[in-house]
């Protein structure tokens, strides 16, 4: 254990509360301590079934806080200074598409002009997946 430390995992992510003042904690998971010295962490509950069946309503994924994502990295977004979303993330010149694993949801597409006027946020891109069996 003392090679770990202990992350929080958050229920619900919203705009205008900077993460580490959340206060929406449902629990934690303990990460490798190393991890710690490229990047600070926190743990998100997937809620509904948009990116079934990879991840599933329940699971936890553990998140590397960063404002910027890879295209097809999982990025946890913020839009429009709602609840955070999990989605395979696409940067273009023509904005940003967020896409659901679950093809029974149509992509999220946002041009630059609403990337920045609603706006849409990288909170941070998922790293690993926690499942209870």
């Amino acid at each position: 254990i003392k090679n770990n430390t202990k992350i929080p995992v958050l229920g619900r992510v919203r705009a205008g509360i900077p993460l580490d003042a959340i206060t929406d904690i449902v629990g934690y998971e303990e990460i490798p301590k190393v991890w710690t010295t490229s990047g600070s962490y926190f743990g998100l509950v997937i809620n509904g079934d948009s990116m079934m069946p990879y991840f599933l309503d329940g699971d936890i994924v553990i998140v590397r806080k960063q404002n910027c994502a890879e295209n097809g990295d999982i990025a946890i977004a913020l839009i429009n200074g709602n609840d955070a979303c999990c989605k395979k993330f696409y940067k273009s010149k023509n904005g940003i598409t967020l896409n659901s694993l679950n093809p029974s949801y149509e992509p999220m597409n946002f041009s630059p002009e609403e990337v920045e006027s609603l706006p849409v946020q990288v909170l941070g891109v998922v790293v690993e997946l926690r499942r209870e069996i």
